[in-house]
Parts: C-alpha cells; sequence; structure tokens
C-alpha cells in the first residue's frame, strides 16, 4: 500500500490528493530512472490546506511574472534586431525565463479530492 505523504509537512498523514500534472510526472519519470522513487501518493493534510494554498498561488504570480517578463524580452530583442540569430536567442531566452519559475513551483491541490490514507 502507497503511503500519503503531505507535501508541505512531508508527514505521512491523510489528505487531499494533489493533482498529478507534467512537472510531477516528469519528476516521477527520473526518479523510477534512478531508482530512488518512493511511488507515494502526495496530499496535502488538512492543517496545512492555507500554507498550501498560499504556496500555490505565489507559485502562480511568479509564473505570470515571468512569462510576462519572458515576452517583453523576446519582443524588445525581435524588434531591436531582426535577424535570424537574434529572434532565436530571445525564444532561447523566454524559455529560459519561463523555466525559472518552475524552481517555485507548487501543486495544485483537488479541491473535491478524497481523502486518501
Amino acid at each position: 500500500m502507497k503511503k500519503s505523504i503531505c507535501v508541505v509537512c512531508k508527514k505521512e498523514k491523510k489528505g487531499r490528493r494533489v493533482e498529478e500534472d507534467l512537472y510531477l510526472e516528469a519528476i516521477r519519470k527520473i526518479k523510477t530512472r534512478l531508482g530512488i522513487a518512493k511511488n507515494n501518493t502526495l496530499v496535502v493534510c488538512d492543517d496545512c490546506i492555507p500554507k498550501a494554498k498560499e504556496k500555490r498561488r505565489r507559485f502562480e504570480r511568479t509564473l505570470a511574472t515571468w512569462a510576462i517578463l519572458a515576452t517583453l524580452l523576446f519582443v524588445m530583442l525581435v524588434v531591436i534586431s531582426q535577424t535570424l540569430q537574434s529572434i532565436f536567442f530571445s525564444l532561447v531566452a523566454a524559455v529560459v525565463f519561463i523555466l525559472f519559475s518552475l524552481l517555485s513551483y507548487f501543486p495544485r491541490v483537488e479541491e473535491h479530492g478524497r481523502k486518501k490514507g
């Protein structure tokens, strides 16, 4: 049986499930290939729900900020220098900017998720 681990307090508890998304799937695949996967069920316990919602809100705000900066950088570099190299560089830089937002990643909690134990 899988353990239910709270992603906030890192303790084995029951709680609302965390939505599996592309980022979590990628991490699970990497850990499986490295042989360090624990295959736990990720949850947020009832005590940590306010903290989890705040962390998710902060991540979404950070993602929006980096996306705006990436878009501005892309447009600015394309307008200033309309060479193919600058367009490619600005596209790569924009992707790197958006990847920076993943440093503060926090998964979404299922709103109507059933309790997992």
